[in-house]
C-alpha cells in the first residue's frame, strides 16, 4: 500500500465509513463485514503511521535547528573578521630631467692674412746669383751640403756587398759584421778605423786571404773619412 497525503486519506476513510453507516442496512451482512474491516486496516495503518512518523519529525526539527545555529555562528564570524586591506603599488612619476645645455656654437679658428713681402724683400729674391766674372779664380773646393756631410759620417754598403762581406769576412755572421760596422761609425778619423781593423778583426777572419774583398771594405771605410 503506498503512502498517502494523511489527510486526504483519513478524510476519504471517514467519508467511507459515513456512506457505511447509511448504507448498511441495504448491504448483506458478509458485505457489510469486508467493508468494516477494510476501513478498519485503513484507520490501523493511519495511527501506525503516524506512530513511525512521530521520530522523523522530531529529528528533522533537530537537525533544522542544528543547521540553523551552525550557519547564524559563522554568519557571526564572517561579521566579526576583519577584510584583509589589498595595498595597490603606488607608480612613481619618473622624476623630471633637466633639459640638456645648449651645445655652444664652435667660432671659426681667426686666419691670421700673412704680411705682404716688402719691395726691397721682392727685389732680394729676384736678383739672380752673382756669376763669377772672366779672370776670377773659382775656389778649388766647395762647401758640400748638409745631406752630403751626413752620408759621410755612416758607413754605407750596397746589397750585394754587404752580402759578400758577411759571407767572406765575417764568415757569415751578420752579427758580427753588425758589431764592428757600429765600432767604426764611432771612429774619428781613418787612422783609427785602420788600426781597430788591424788590431782586432783582420788577423781574426784571415782577411790577408780575402786581399781582395778586403781591400773592397777598406774602400768604404776611407770613403767615411774623405
Amino acid at each position: 500500500m503506498q503512502s498517502k497525503d494523511p489527510s486526504f486519506s483519513r478524510k476519504s476513510s471517514e467519508q467511507k465509513l459515513a456512506e457505511l453507516a447509511l448504507n448498511i442496512g441495504t448491504l448483506s451482512h458478509a458485505e457489510a463485514a469486508q467493508q468494516l474491516l477494510e476501513l478498519s486496516n485503513e484507520f490501523r495503518y493511519y495511527s501506525f503511521e503516524a506512530e513511525i512518523a512521530a521520530p522523523f519529525e522530531k529529528a528533522a526539527a533537530d537537525l533544522k535547528a542544528k543547521l540553523e545555529a551552525k550557519l547564524k555562528a559563522l554568519q557571526e564570524e564572517a561579521a566579526a573578521t576583519p577584510t584583509p586591506v589589498v595595498e595597490i603599488p603606488k607608480v612613481e612619476e619618473p622624476a623630471e630631467t633637466s633639459a640638456p645645455e645648449p651645445v655652444k656654437a664652435v667660432e671659426p679658428a681667426t686666419v691670421t692674412e700673412a704680411e705682404p713681402v716688402s719691395s726691397e724683400t721682392s727685389e732680394t729674391l729676384n736678383q739672380p746669383e752673382p756669376t763669377s766674372s772672366p779672370g776670377t779664380k773659382t775656389p778649388i773646393t766647395e762647401k758640400k751640403s748638409l745631406n752630403d756631410r751626413l752620408a759621410g759620417t755612416v758607413l754605407k754598403f750596397g746589397l750585394n756587398d754587404r752580402i759578400g762581406f758577411v759571407k767572406e769576412l765575417f764568415d757569415g755572421s751578420q752579427e758580427d759584421f753588425n758589431r764592428v760596422v757600429s765600432q767604426l761609425n764611432t771612429c774619428s778619423s781613418l787612422e783609427e778605423a785602420t788600426d781597430y781593423i788591424n788590431a782586432h778583426i783582420s788577423d781574426e777572419y784571415g782577411w790577408d786571404q780575402k786581399e781582395e774583398t778586403a781591400a773592397r771594405f777598406m774602400a768604404a771605410v776611407e770613403q767615411k773619412f774623405s
